[in-house]
């Protein structure tokens, strides 16, 4: 079985109000066991590092965390077998066409994202695809039928597949994922601010096999 974990960070508006970049991240392992480590890190991290009070907090997230939280699931991420891929696009230099239609734009941003980790998969007969619950019913049933289509032109035959649109609150693997891409965030997003951009971003660099920053370029 392999395993891949998306998700993202800034939106995907074009409001003055959003985010001046878009990010997706997604992490592939190729075995139960790593899937299993990786998801017990929130686990690991609440009955270690966390006073009382903030055990009864739902959910860990980046954006809420201390440095020291962040770095902690970070270096647990390092010490694991896993590869991670993050696409960034600059959102002022998003075409036109692609602006106006956001579900297009969406799919060819995850087409970028999936290329490479889908071409190291080793023919798997079983891969599992874990997305936060965000998206409508008629996007997830979109998002599917796309990912399939792209399996077409990578292996002879699809591989059993499973995508799961899950509550990120339920999932552990979710919410190390969002440390990952809160990661490449924090770098990228708060550029305007001072500070060591990389400081997250350095912990997990052995992992990072994609950091493409360049897809959208000023005209």
């Amino acid at each position: 079985m392999v395993y891949l974990y998306i998700d993202e960070s800034g939106d995907l508006g074009f409001s003055k109000g959003g985010s001046k970049y878009f990010i997706l991240s997604c992490v592939k392992m190729d075995n139960e066991e790593t899937n299993k480590q990786f998801r017990r890190i929130p686990k690991k991290i609440r009955q270690r590092m966390l006073s009382k009070k903030m055990k009864e907090q739902p959910e860990l997230k980046f954006s809420n965390s201390s440095v020291l939280i962040r770095e902690q699931f970070l270096s647990r991420v390092a010490k694991l077998n896993v590869e991670i891929y993050s696409i960034i696009i600059k959102k002022e230099y998003t075409q036109k066409q692609l602006r106006d239609n956001l579900p297009i734009l969406y799919n060819y941003l995850m087409k970028v994202l999936l290329e490479q980790p889908l071409q190291r998969l080793k023919k798997p007969n079983e891969l599992h695809i874990c997305l936060d619950r965000c998206m409508s019913l008629g996007q997830r049933e979109n998002f599917e039928s796309y990912i399939k289509t792209e399996f077409l032109s990578i292996f002879k035959e699809i591989p059993n597949l499973k995508i799961v649109h899950e509550n990120s609150c339920n999932d552990g693997g979710l919410q190390v994922i969002d440390f990952i891409c809160g990661a490449f965030g924090y770098k990228y997003n708060t550029s305007s601010l001072e500070g060591d951009f990389d400081h997250y971003l350095a912990i997990i660099k052995d992992k990072v096999v994609l950091e493409k920053h360049d897809m959208f370029k000023k005209k």
